[in-house]
């Protein structure tokens, strides 16, 4: 592949500081040492450093010439609350917490090109978004609250993920939707319990709550139109202490995914709908919240196929697939992606472990291969 000379050079440095990263994992808005590495290297770099951006996120600015033209180029930072069970000998330090996502080779990845670029001449102003939290965390929505694009704003934005897809390509950029919105939703369900032997006496909450279990798997299946797509899971279910105790209360938690923002409405309006039926045929109250944790991530057409002519340059075109599928998964970038032209793209990891495994391992060859691919992107817009 044609990646980048200097850049390939460089890419042992990089990797030493990708594993020191995984070393110490810090979950969202936790990146106290991972955000000061950051700006620590970017400064040494030549980079105007803004840090506290979102609670710990690190924005790099970088302005040659009177263009006014800009760019912004993104990468995530946090870990997740998981163990890690590979043998490495750089292996997470902190018991419970793992890079299990690949956020560290992401930040060590546009680290990479932040330096290369910063010995390279262009026009105008280059933006590098380390942001914090984007587990579930809102850590997009945090930066973009506190002014990022005021501050900070972009023509277009860019941003890549490593994926374990086990196929011969090597990067994945398809226009529209590619990956799902996320919705959290918490089921609380009110009854009156008492003792097993005698049901009649009781508003059964486990009753009701296995009613909305089997209910709410046939949302997707009439409700959302068979060329959408969406997805309703139950993740947990909490209930009683005792073999023969009706429990008063019973707690339910849901992950809500969508393609596309109908799909995601009728969702929850299904839900709503679903629970307050079954609270009137039970008996029973039912409480329900949400928490938005990410929109549709979606290409922007333009910055689309900006992005593809750089990664046929970068890849060959061979190895670049435009039309796979969008993940049900979701991505934090989608709120990026509705507030600026952004383009989000998959960067095969080649690894049998899927993300957010205790086995997942973070494939070292990506740092180059995404930061020829961010550093190409720059050049070609601002060159």
């Amino acid at each position: 592949m044609p990646l980048i000379p200097e850049i390939v050079a460089m890419q042992e440095e990089f990797k030493a500081i990708r594993q020191q990263i995984h070393q110490h994992p810090e979950l969202g808005f936790e990146e106290v040492q991972t955000s000061k590495l950051v700006a620590n290297k970017l400064q040494e770099f030549g980079y105007k450093v803004h840090t506290g951006v979102g609670k710990t996120g690190v924005v790099g600015v970088l302005k040659k010439g009177d263009s006014p033209k800009k760019i912004g180029l993104r990468a995530d930072m946090d870990a997740l609350p998981m163990p890690e069970e590979n043998d490495l000998p750089y292996k997470s330090q902190h018991a419970g917490k793992m890079h299990a996502c690949g956020h560290d080779g992401h930040s060590a990845s546009l680290l990479l090109a932040a330096k290369y670029l910063a010995t390279q001449e262009f026009e105008g102003a280059l933006h590098l978004y380390f942001q914090p939290a984007e587990e579930g965390l809102g850590g997009a929505q945090a930066m973009l609250e506190e002014g990022l694009l005021e501050q900070f704003d972009s023509d277009m934005i860019f941003g890549w993920h490593n994926m374990p897809l086990g196929t011969d390509k090597k990067i994945y950029l398809k226009s529209g939707a590619i990956m799902a919105s996320a919705d959290c939703y918490t089921l609380e369900i009110k009854g009156r319990g008492g003792h097993g032997s005698a049901p009649e006496k009781c508003e059964d909450p486990i009753l009701a709550a296995s009613l909305l279990v089997v209910a709410l798997q046939g949302i997707v299946a009439r409700n959302i139109d068979p060329q959408h797509s969406a997805v309703v899971s139950v993740g947990a279910f909490h209930a009683g202490s005792a073999f023969n105790i009706i429990p008063n209360h019973a707690t339910l938690k849901l992950s809500v995914r969508a393609l596309d923002a109908a799909s995601q409405e009728i969702t929850a309006a299904r839900i709503a709908q679903i629970a307050k039926g079954i609270a009137l045929a039970q008996g029973v109250e039912i409480e329900i919240s949400k928490q938005a944790a990410a929109p549709v991530t979606i290409n922007d057409p333009k910055a689309s196929a900006f992005a593809q002519e750089v990664a046929k340059e970068v890849f060959g075109e061979e190895a670049c697939c435009f039309e796979h599928p969008a993940a049900m998964g979701s991505e934090d970038f989608g709120f990026f992606t509705q507030l600026r032209p952004c383009a989000y793209a998959f960067l095969e990891n080649e690894n049998t472990h899927y993300l957010h495994t205790s086995g997942y391992v973070f494939n070292d060859a990506l740092l180059a291969r995404g930061a020829s691919y961010y550093a190409s992107l720059v050049l070609r817009y601002l060159g």
